[in-house]
């Protein structure tokens, strides 16, 4: 891996030459937001790619509640 961008969300998402490419932002000072980057997609691969994000950030949040009920704390 040789980057590391850090990314609160997006602004666009559009398709060109078939690659979707995501628009990624940081909050600026005064809530602004900033362009850092652009993730870029092959467009034949975005369903999956999504669907097994989605799907980690599931099973994330499962163990995050697992975590929680098992210590009784709730964060």
């Amino acid at each position: 891996m040789s980057h590391h961008i850090y990314a609160d969300g997006f602004t666009r998402v559009t398709l060109s030459n078939n690659n979707l490419r995501i628009i990624l932002t940081q909050n600026g000072p005064d809530q602004s937001q900033e362009d850092v980057a652009t993730l870029i997609l092959p467009a034949n691969i975005a369903h999956a790619f999504v669907n097994g994000l989605t799907s980690t950030l599931k099973q994330l949040e499962d163990q995050i509640q697992a975590q929680r009920e098992g210590t009784g704390k709730v964060q």
